[in-house]
């Protein structure tokens, strides 16, 4: 019996090098417990043991993303940040409508959007922030590594307890009352700004494209990272955006951000790096 419990113990340290080689992830106690649940849920299902599940997820690039589905952190609702969206309004999209006033064109990328509240929140601002009587096209990008969650952000409807913090005025301006079942459908004006992908940042595959951004959005990304997959991404995040363009990271990811060319706004509340 202690023989077994050793050989699944090895097993699952091997699956979390693997995720970790794929994904960049950092291992804690915690993302721990989420691994071990998913993997007695999926070797259940396969009437699989545990070690033999663990032996076949680790050389099976399927099975890998199957359990990131499972174990990423997907917590997420509209304005979760209150200062940050603050600052989005009153300063940051602000300026960037006054930089990029000649071409009337702005890029923003939602790097972890999870099912949509951040990115269509950001849409709702930039939408509300639109100088009167100027048309822009504005594009928006909206990655994340589950696909479910890029799916369900795709469909842009939400339950009424999601949207019950944008107040009545909001929701009538940017969403469409479902009658079937009470849900709220996003506006097809905002829909249309964004495009949804599915992405790991951890691959460098995904960075061949070299699409330059006026503002980022990297919200609960970084911290769930080993030090070179940071490293890496701040690298390339920052190659990603346009001179005078913003990152935005959560407050306690802020000390994640080092490089020589992103410098932290100190008069904008939320942690935001501009690149020089």
């Amino acid at each position: 019996m202690a023989s077994n419990h050793k050989n699944n113990h090895h097993h699952i340290k091997a699956l979390e090098q693997s995720l970790s080689a794929r994904f960049g992830w950092q291992t804690n106690a915690h993302w721990r417990d989420g691994l071990l649940a998913a993997v007695k849920k999926k070797s259940e299902k396969l009437r699989f043991d545990e070690t033999a599940y663990c032996r076949m997820a680790i050389s099976s690039t399927g099975e890998l993303e199957a359990l990131a589905e499972m174990v990423t952190n997907g917590e997420t609702r509209f304005f979760r940040e209150p200062e940050q969206f603050e600052a989005l309004r009153e300063t940051v999209i602000p300026e960037l409508f006054a930089l990029r006033a000649k071409e009337k064109k702005l890029d923003v990328w939602s790097a972890a959007c999870s099912t949509g509240e951040e990115v269509y929140s950001l849409a709702i601002v930039l939408s509300e922030s639109l100088p009167e009587g100027e048309h822009w096209k504005m594009k928006l990008l909206a990655t994340d590594l589950r696909a479910s969650a890029i799916v369900r952000a795709s469909r842009g409807s939400f339950p009424s307890s999601s949207v019950k913090v944008l107040g009545r005025s909001l929701r009538n301006r940017h969403f469409i009352r479902s009658e079937a079942n009470g849900s709220y459908d996003v506006a097809m004006d905002l829909k249309k700004m964004i495009s949804f992908r599915r992405a790991n940042l951890y691959d460098p595959k995904f960075w061949d494209t070299r699409h330059q951004f006026d503002l980022i959005l990297c919200n609960n990304l970084l911290v769930y990272f080993h030090a070179l997959a940071v490293k890496q991404t701040v690298d390339r995040l920052a190659d990603s955006l346009r001179p005078g363009g913003l990152l935005m990271v959560m407050s306690s990811e802020a000390s994640y951000v080092h490089h020589r060319h992103l410098k932290l706004d100190s008069s904008l509340a939320g942690s935001f790096f501009r690149k020089a």
